[in-house]
């Protein structure tokens, strides 16, 4: 028996030097099939920096290994990753005939979901195609890697494909693939595997096979009464799952939004006794009020928000909306990276006409005076002279006198004669990474108010419903909480309308997510990007998500950065709490992993000449972020609403220099 601890630091170094960059090696069995190894293109979101290999294999040596390793580099090299359904449909004739287009598999649907689903028995012919695309794979292995053929037949001897007689075909076409003698009424499906080991086959030509020879291979198990590949829903199944559990969430939401608007039109006691009787159970008793109500809601959307992300991203990313990068990642148990471990789905906040941007425009307004007395200390005042324009108040001596040269010397002069005073400029790009993390729906710490006077009481009491017993005091109190999130955008908006005027080049950038393969960071403005009502538009959209993988968001703004070309760089990041993420570490519990991963990533960003800042409303984030932050820079900001003109006040530091 085989373990792959064992060998995997060796099958590391052996998978790089064939690729030619590093690739992940993730023991995984549940990517073992009937074929033997395969990559599940359909749940895995179709990843090409990680190989898969099963934890263990009957083999003596690792030569079987290396094999499945060599497999699915060929998948690479030969594009079984590249595969689009739309693409077969105009190559494969077959294939228009049987299509119908889904109706139901929302948001996305995979490019193999969409060929496979084609066929009464899905799962049957996701066995035929990765059979088809084995010959394929293994014809150009031999041919480009001819010292691979040793390792095919010790992986054919060891992996238990089955040599006695049978009629199945699937198994009689494996037995082809070893060199076997297999039952001739297959014979057309062995022909299908030399054609594919053929130099110059692609994708396309294993789904046309599937497409031309399904109706062989369905019928030999209907005929012998064969239960096999009975739709289990082995492709979909996850998928359809979680779309279940949509609907139902959904269905809650229907439940507690109508329940909220009957507490408007009615008496509390008759939406009490109508949600009893219909609910079904899914509203508890006890939440039968007004407050619990709201706070179902808002904990259904966040819900409801964090499934269909993972839908769309297991799926595949959508081209149009969302694009992914993938980042390393330190482990510092180790004291390594972990090469391309992270993905980070880059994705525009969506921003509608319904979002109400009234208060943030009014939170403009009311800190515009002070903002623009904070900037005028690093706002250019001064004109320096630029040489050399075409137009401009003054002749360049020095550019006539060169122009002369090179009219004696027979060539053309440059006819830029000219010199101009232009204001001065500041080089400078910004990215602020804003958390939108669960926890940022939190509300502010309440403040005691202020009592009240027995003026203001008597005036709330002529306000109120006579019939009301609510107290003036009560009622105060029920003004709605302001929330994390809610001054983290009035801190944006007000950045955004402040730099906005004093020209500097700036992004804002949300980011959460869940697990690595899922760390999402949603547009709100690029930096070469106009502040328009678009963009405020963008702000107001920002809402809590998940979790806080901050590594991940700092590499991919260190990027935003990189690209930007101004000479002064800023990096700031808003962030409620520390670094957790379900998988970031080996413990959930563990903090430790996270923050070392962070300060990895700041350190990063420090050397490519970056100026990094973490600002928290953490009132214990002394702890970690005097880990984290290189050379104490950070900010922990006892009181919330102060977070704006702090903000203001650390940008005016970091840039005038």
């Amino acid at each position: 028996m085989q373990q792959l601890a064992d060998i995997e630091e060796t099958l590391a170094l052996f998978t790089e030097g064939i690729a030619g960059k590093y690739l992940h090696i993730k023991a995984s069995d549940e990517f073992v099939s009937r074929l033997g190894l395969k990559l599940d293109l359909l749940g895995s979101g179709q990843t090409q920096d990680t190989i898969f290999l099963p934890n263990e294999l009957d083999a003596p040596s690792s030569a079987s290994y290396r094999f499945l390793v060599m497999e699915q580099i060929g998948q690479r090299e030969c594009g079984t990753f590249q595969f689009r359904f739309e693409q077969a449909l105009d190559l494969i004739s077959s294939l228009k005939e049987i299509y119908q287009p889904p109706k139901d598999l929302t948001p996305r649907t995979g490019d193999y979901h969409l060929l496979f689903g084609c066929f009464p028995k899905p799962s049957l012919a996701s066995e035929i195609f990765f059979l088809f695309e084995k010959a394929r794979i293994i014809g150009h292995l031999l041919r480009r890697y001819p010292g691979l053929k040793r390792h095919v037949e010790v992986y054919f001897e060891h992996i238990n494909y089955s040599i006695s007689p049978t009629h199945d075909p699937l198994e009689n076409a494996k037995m082809h693939l070893q060199g076997n003698h297999c039952d001739p009424q297959w014979v057309l499906i062995y022909n299908a595997l030399d054609d594919l080991k053929v130099d110059g086959k692609t994708v396309y030509d294993s789904a046309r096979y599937l497409c031309d020879l399904y109706p062989l291979v369905e019928s030999h198990f209907i005929t012998s009464g064969t239960v096999a590949f009975e739709d289990e829903g082995e492709q979909l199944g996850d998928w359809l799952n979680r779309e279940q559990r949509l609907e139902e969430w959904e269905e809650d939401m229907e439940k507690v939004e109508s329940a909220l608007f009957s507490f408007d039109q009615f008496e509390g006691d008759e939406v009490e006794a109508e949600l009893s009787e219909n609910a079904g159970g899914s509203v508890r008793e006890d939440d039968l009020d007004i407050k619990s109500l709201e706070e179902s809601k808002d904990q259904l959307k966040r819900r409801i928000d964090m499934e269909r992300s993972s839908i769309q991203h297991a799926m595949g990313p959508d081209q149009s909306v969302s694009r992914s990068f993938r980042y390393d990642e330190w482990d510092y148990t180790n004291r390594n990276y972990l090469r391309h471990w992270c993905r980070v789905f880059e994705e525009p906040l969506v921003a509608t006409d319904e979002e109400d941007i009234a208060e943030l425009n009014q939170v403009i307004r009311d800190y515009r005076p002070l903002v623009q007395r904070q900037l005028e200390q690093i706002r250019p005042t001064g004109l320096q002279r630029v040489k050399r324009v075409q137009d401009g108040d003054e002749l360049d001596l020095n550019a006539i006198i060169e122009a002369r040269q090179d009219l004696r010397a027979g060539q053309s002069p440059d006819e830029r004669f000219y010199s101009r005073k232009e204001r001065m400029h500041r080089d400078v790009c910004a990215v602020f990474l804003v958390d939108l993390s669960a926890s940022t729906d939190d509300p502010i710490e309440k403040v005691d108010p202020v009592p009240l006077t027995e003026e203001e009481k008597e005036m709330i009491e002529n306000l109120r419903d006579p019939w009301d017993a609510i107290t003036a005091e009560e009622l105060i109190e029920e003004e709605p909480k302001r929330k994390i999130i809610d001054v983290q955008r009035e801190a944006m908006v007000v950045m955004a309308s402040a730099l906005d005027a004093l020209g500097d080049s700036y992004g804002i950038y949300g980011f959460s997510g869940y697990g690595k393969d899922c760390v999402e960071l949603f547009v709100a403005k690029e930096p070469n990007d106009k502040f328009t009502a678009a963009t405020l538009r963008s702000i107001a959209s920002m809402t809590p998500k998940r979790s806080t993988r901050m590594g991940p968001a700092i590499r991919h703004g260190v990027t935003k950065l990189t690209q930007s070309g101004q000479a002064m760089k800023i990096l700031i990041i808003l962030s409620d709490g520390f670094p957790q993420d379900c998988d970031y570490g080996p413990e959930r519990g563990n903090h430790d992993y996270g923050v070392e991963d962070t300060a990895k990533a700041l350190e990063e960003a420090e050397r490519k000449g970056i100026e990094t800042f973490c600002i928290t409303v953490d009132r214990s984030g002394h702890d970690y972020l005097k880990r984290m932050c290189p050379n104490g820079r950070y900010m922990v900001i006892e009181e919330m609403n102060d977070l704006p003109d702090q903000l203001t006040k650390l940008y005016t530091l970091l840039t005038n220099r």
